[in-house]
């Protein structure tokens, strides 16, 4: 029964079963919106449909039970793949070379050297060891053995690769189970100590303060964002225990949590006061952001829907929602700032612009904390050389015979033989009688 479990524990049909499962289940990650509120997937999916994908865990997938269960069948598989193999890989990798295996190597090259002293020896010891390496010398009645192995360390290249996807997949359950991921959105001047989680709509409290000293956003000539950056100052027990600057792709850690530099948007310090010309009268209003206001002469709607910094390098520009009661929808109007700049074209018959408008941001920092997100750059740093060892580490053998002759002359024959990458195993063949030529 229980030799029955291992070979089932350590089948290849398993393998592929559990990498099958990985794919179905990320396919239904990337299909089914992730991490949204009941309401959300019962108007969606209805009731019936809502409710079974609820109790499954397919709309936080990367965290439900399923994909644990089979994360942790791909585990074991591996494991148990591992230490079945991994002793008699251990014992090839220890032994010693043996004569008697190495002799019958096929004869590769042969060559007669005319001088044989111990100058000669010692010049052709130190180019074999270049080429192969160090060399088990044995002595065979009047000829002497240089035994090569090369490559050896190849034979624990996959178990280094499993090595390392076991640390990669433990560090990503750690994050994925005990870390969290929320957003901040502070305006230039504010401080804060929640996050809005990005995963439900709780907040979750930090121990310390992060205040916006200065936010700055710099524009290529066309208007779009060419870098943006937050001034943060971290306060901990009522001490500023740390001051930095969070750009996109530069993120800040302090306490543990990583900062990224996410969004920002433009808002109004205050309500914009925003001129309207109808009827060969000028009036102006104030205009809150996103609040629908009534037309002074009755005949419309308008809001402001947003505040652009820089609208196609013509300076900043509000976006208006205008309804006039000729027209049934709203329509979007453009008003730049600059009175200067020639104005976008508006449908009338109020036109608008921009009396006084000051600009302040609010910047959108996106806060992660995963503790084990070291275990994963760990697993990376070891699949490297596993990768290296496994896929380009050729394993060959290597015997040179040195035969002494009556006549003074010394015969080298060249036995090897390569279990891969036969090109490898070529040119150094190639090189061994490039270089024995030399000595001719």
């Amino acid at each position: 029964m229980l030799s029955r479990l291992w070979d089932g524990l350590t089948s290849i049909r398993l393998a592929l079963l559990s990498l099958l499962l990985l794919a179905v289940v990320a396919i239904i990650g990337t299909l089914l919106p992730q991490g949204q509120s009941w309401e959300f997937y019962q108007e969606r999916f209805g009731d019936l449909l809502g409710e079974l994908f609820w109790r499954l865990g397919l709309f936080d997938v990367y965290r439900s039970p399923l994909f644990l269960m089979i994360i942790g069948l791909f585990i074991v598989n591996l494991t148990a793949c591992s230490l079945k193999r991994l002793p008699e890989a251990l014992r090839v990798f220890q032994r010693r070379p043996e004569l008697e295996v190495y002799k019958i190597l096929p004869p590769r090259l042969q060559f007669t050297l005319p001088v044989h002293d111990k100058a000669t020896s010692e010049r052709m010891d130190k180019a074999l060891r270049s080429i192969l390496g160090c060399a088990l010398e044995v002595q065979d009645q009047r000829t002497a053995w240089r035994l090569y192995q090369r490559g050896r360390w190849g034979r624990l290249g996959p178990y280094l690769i499993h090595l390392s996807i076991m640390v990669i997949v433990g560090g990503g359950v750690i994050g994925g189970i005990w870390g969290y991921q929320g957003r901040m959105d502070l305006l230039e001047g504010q401080s804060a100590n929640t996050l809005a989680l990005s995963d439900s709509d709780r907040s979750r409290p930090l121990d310390f303060t992060v205040r916006l000293d200065r936010f700055q956003v710099d524009f290529y000539p066309n208007g779009s964002p060419r870098e943006f950056r937050s001034d943060l100052t971290f306060r901990k027990s009522g001490q500023e225990n740390h001051s930095a600057v969070c750009r996109v792709n530069h993120p800040v850690a302090f306490d543990g949590l990583s900062f990224y530099q996410s969004s920002y948007e433009a808002l109004p310090r205050a309500a914009v006061k925003l001129g309207v010309q109808v009827a060969g009268r000028h009036l102006v209003l104030e205009a809150p952001l996103r609040r629908r206001l009534p037309l002074p002469d009755g005949r419309g709607m308008v809001m402001v829907l947003r505040l652009e910094p820089d609208l196609g390098g013509m300076g900043p520009a509000l976006q208006l929602a205008y309804r006039s009661d000729a027209a049934g929808h709203p329509r979007i109007v453009w008003v730049l700032a600059d009175r200067s700049q020639k104005q976008l074209p508006q449908p009338g018959p109020h036109i608008f612009s921009v009396e006084e408008v000051e600009i302040t941001y609010r910047s959108g920092l996106l806060v992660k904390y995963d503790p084990g997100v070291w275990l994963v750059y760990l697993g990376f740093l070891l699949i490297l050389p596993g990768c290296w060892l496994a896929l380009f580490t050729p394993r060959q053998r290597w015997a040179v015979a040195l035969a002494p002759q009556k006549s003074g002359e010394l015969t080298i024959t060249i036995h090897g033989v390569g279990d891969r990458h036969k090109y490898a195993f070529q040119r150094r063949l190639a090189r061994l009688e490039a270089k024995l030529k030399e000595w001719q």
